[in-house]
């Protein structure tokens, strides 16, 4: 947990020099895509690489970090996309609807976890698990994450408002603004 918290802070700290030079949806695509393959990648290491699972993590974590930042940012380009099409900003319930759909998420994964590894036979509190409830374990915590990882990174893909769009929009806008503001008398 220590390894992933700091790989996760030094993924955030290298976000803002990347993400100046690189269009964020792609970044956050390429991100989630290598946390994805490394989340999949715990289900093969074997029990005893316990190094090899750490640098793992580390590199899981340092990608994942970015990941959340940069899908904040994206909401902001949905409220300007909002914005141009409609002619309201509506950037408040942009980010209500992303933390509802958060929550939920939580609420649903912390509902269906202990339903999947029941499936495969595992016993809260015990001291031993089988070998069942050992794969069930293993693929909720590799596999489980790592599909949601690749289907954000191919969500994001088909996203579509890379940054020349971004940047088109925040310009109509700009103008749109400028239009609409009356003449200060000089």
């Amino acid at each position: 947990l220590t390894s992933g918290a700091l790989g996760l802070v030094l993924g955030t700290v290298c976000l803002g020099p990347i993400a100046r030079k690189i269009d964020k949806k792609y970044y956050a695509a390429g991100l989630s895509l290598v946390t994805g393959l490394c989340f999949l990648s715990f289900f093969f290491i074997a029990r005893g690489q316990f190094g090899l699972m750490v640098v793992v993590n580390v590199l899981a974590q340092f990608c994942a970090g970015p990941t959340s930042a940069l899908t904040w940012a994206l909401y902001a380009d949905v409220a300007d996309y909002g914005e141009l099409k409609y002619g309201r900003r509506s950037t408040g319930l942009i980010y209500s609807a992303s933390l509802f759909s958060i929550k939920t998420g939580i609420l649903i994964g912390g509902f269906l976890v202990p339903l999947f590894l029941a499936q495969f036979g595992y016993v809260k509190g015990a001291d031993t698990q089988t070998a069942h409830a050992l794969l069930g374990i293993a693929i909720a915590f590799s596999i489980g994450p790592a599909l949601f990882a690749l289907l954000k990174a191919a969500a994001l893909l088909i996203y579509p408002l890379n940054q020349k769009r971004v940047d088109a929009i925040e310009q109509e806008l700009a103008a749109r603004r400028a239009a609409a503001s009356p003449a200060k008398p000089g």
